[in-house]
C-alpha cells in the first residue's frame, strides 16, 4: 500500500504559500508553492456533529520530500514545479485522525488541474477520492467522495488494515482553513518519522566501502536470554557493483547493495546474505536477495537501516528479515507468507558501530 503510489513528499521551506489571482478568487495551487489546508475540531463541534468520525482533517501541496527524508534528491522540486506548469497536475497527502480510533492515518492522491469546481484528487487503484474548492482566500471546501487511509507511524500495514473514510452524514463536506506549511510538516512526521541526525545519503559516499558490526558478549547474551544473535556484520563491500545499466540513476543511494552476515549463539556457523536497499522516508529499506527467477519466499524478507547516534547505525527487524533460521529458506518453492511474520525473539533491533571493512569481508 505504501509504495503503491509514487510521489514526492514535501521540501519544506516553512513559509504560507501564497495562492495567485485567477478571476474573483484565488487557485488552491501555484506552480511553485507548497500549500496546507487543515482542520482540528474542537469538543464543542464534535457535539454538535454526533455522527462525524474525522476529527481532524489536513491536506498537504508538497513539491519534493523534506531534506531530512533518506528519499530526497536534488530536482525533485524543480520536476514537480515543470509538471505543474506542463499539466495543472499535482500531489497532495492526506492526513486524518478519528475521534474513536486511535492513530495516525493518512495517503497519497493524484490531482487533476485545476477548473471552476477545483480539483479532483484520486488514490490510484480506486483507492477513491474528493473534490477539493477554494472557498475564500483562507479557506478551502473538501467533499469527501470516499478514500482509502491507511495507517503511520513507520510500520507496513497490510490491505486488510485500511480504512475508508467514508462520506457519512457528517463526514461529507469539511471546511479546512489555510495553514502554515509547519502544520502540515508536523503531520508528516506523525506518519513517517524522520530520526535526528545526519541523513545516510549524506553519510556515506557515492563510492565509499563501509563495515559496521558488533559482538555481544555473555553478559549482554544472559540479560538479553531471548536474543539469537551473538554477531552481526553489515557492509557496503563492492560500490561499483551497484551500478546497473540497464536501470541507470544518478542518485546513488536508490541501489545500495549490502552483505550481511551473522553468527547465532548457539553455533560458531556464520550465515550470510545480500540485501538490495532502497530509500524510504527515514531509513534505507533492504530487501533480500533471493537465488534465481523463482518466487521465494525469502524475496519479500525486508529490514531497515536507520541513522543511529554519532557515527552508528541501526538495524530494524521487525520482520524476520535477517537470515537467523531457515523458515523462507525451506517454504515451498514458488510460494509467499501471505503476511510478513513479525520477529519472535529479541533480534528486532541492533545499534552497529564502523569497524574496519576487513571485518566485514572475513566473516
Amino acid at each position: 500500500m505504501r509504495h503503491a503510489l509514487v510521489i514526492t513528499t514535501a521540501c519544506f521551506a516553512l513559509t504560507t504559500g501564497a495562492a495567485s489571482p485567477a478571476g474573483a478568487q484565488s487557485s488552491l495551487f501555484t506552480a511553485d508553492q507548497e500549500a496546507c489546508f487543515g482542520r482540528v475540531y474542537d469538543p464543542a463541534h464534535l457535539a454538535s456533529h454526533p455522527q462525524q468520525k474525522t476529527a481532524s482533517m489536513h491536506v498537504f501541496r508538497m513539491l519534493g520530500h523534506r531534506p531530512e527524508s533518506e528519499r530526497w534528491h536534488p530536482d525533485e522540486r524543480d520536476e514537480e514545479i515543470k509538471r505543474f506548469r506542463e499539466t495543472g497536475e499535482t500531489s497532495v497527502a492526506a492526513y486524518v485522525t478519528f475521534r474513536n480510533r486511535k492513530g495516525n492515518f493518512y495517503n497519497y492522491l493524484s490531482c487533476s488541474k485545476e477548473d471552476r469546481d477545483g480539483v479532483t484528487c484520486a488514490v490510484e487503484c480506486d483507492g477513491g477520492s474528493f473534490r477539493l474548492k477554494r472557498e475564500n482566500a483562507n479557506t478551502a471546501l473538501l467533499t469527501n467522495n470516499g478514500f482509502v487511509l491507511v495507517e503511520g507511524c513507520g510500520d507496513e500495514v497490510e490491505e486488510q488494515q485500511a480504512v475508508t473514510l467514508d462520506p457519512g452524514r457528517d463526514d461529507k463536506v469539511f471546511r479546512l482553513e489555510s495553514k502554515p506549511l509547519s502544520v502540515c510538516v508536523a503531520e508528516a512526521q506523525k506518519i513517517n518519522q524522520i530520526p535526528a541526525g545526519t541523513p545516510l545519503r549524506e553519510r556515506f559516499k557515492e563510492d565509499e566501502a563501509f563495515c559496521f558490526g558488533r559482538d555481544y558478549d555473555a553478559a549482554h547474551l544472559a540479560g538479553h536470554p531471548q536474543q539469537l544473535v551473538a554477531s552481526l556484520r553489515v557492509g557496503r563491500l563492492d560500490p561499483a557493483a551497484e551500478k546497473d545499466p540497464d536501470a541507470p540513476t544518478q542518485w546513488w543511494w536508490y541501489n545500495v547493495k549490502l552483505s550481511v552476515s551473522l553468527m547465532l549463539k548457539t553455533s560458531s556457523k556464520v550465515t550470510g546474505t545480500g540485501y538490495t536497499c532502497y530509500p524510504e522516508e527515514g531509513s534505507w529499506g533492504c530487501r533480500r536477495d533471493s537465488a534465481g527467477d523463482d518466487t521465494s519466499a525469502c524475496a519479500d524478507r525486508t529490514i531497515q537501516l536507520v541513522r543511529g547516534p554519532n557515527n552508528d547505525i541501526l538495524v530494524q527487524n521487525r520482520y524476520s528479515g535477517l537470515p537467523i533460521d531457515n523458515e523462507c529458506e525451506t517454504a515451498p518453492t514458488g510460494e509467499q507468507y501471505p503476511k510478513k511474520l513479525t520477529t519472535r525473539s529479541d533480534d528486532k533491533l541492533f545499534q552497529l558501530s564502523r569497524m574496519p571493512i576487513e571485518a566485514c569481508r572475513r566473516q
